[in-house]
């Protein structure tokens, strides 16, 4: 009997996340670190639920991760009192994401919870020139005729 095991057999942690990991951000990810990053994206997607049922689902995508965070309630609740329900409104806003003892399925475990951190950089408005009245002009001033695009040159009239 070998009792030696090859360590090229034995898989990583990385090995298990790829196999059984998800692709979207999870509290067992952040551990007790706090992560400050940006929204980049928020789509909306079918996800399945416990049971087989599908259910639409808010996601965002964040400038500084390389997974997606599913949003429940809480985080949803957190972003509309902070940032408003307008979802478009939420994408360049600081996220500080952390993990809180929570109870799921009357169980407790670990949640993600969002805390807002700043507020989206406002686009400024593009600044609009009033229009300006045409100067007055006597009676016995020169107006420039205004070029055509389709004109071939200067007219002339003989005065004779």
């Amino acid at each position: 009997m070998n009792n030696f095991v090859d360590v090229f057999e034995i898989p990583t942690e990385a090995d298990v996340d790829e196999c059984y990991g998800s692709k979207y951000l999870a509290a067992t990810e952040v551990k007790k670190r706090k992560i400050k990053t940006k929204i980049a994206r928020v789509r909306k997607a079918p996800l399945q639920q416990k049971g087989g049922t599908t259910r639409s689902k808010l996601i965002l995508d964040f400038t500084t991760l390389d997974k997606e965070m599913v949003l429940n309630a809480t985080n949803i609740n957190t972003l509309i009192a902070a940032l408003g329900k307008d979802p478009s409104g939420w994408i360049g806003a600081e996220v500080g994401i952390h993990t809180e003892a929570t109870m799921y399925g009357g169980k407790p475990t670990m949640g993600l919870r969002l805390q807002v951190l700043n507020k989206p950089a406002a686009t400024p408005a593009p600044k609009t020139i009033p229009p300006q009245p045409a100067p007055k002009l006597a009676a016995t001033d020169e107006v420039p005729w205004p070029d055509q695009p389709d004109d071939p040159g200067p007219d002339f009239i003989d005065a004779e």
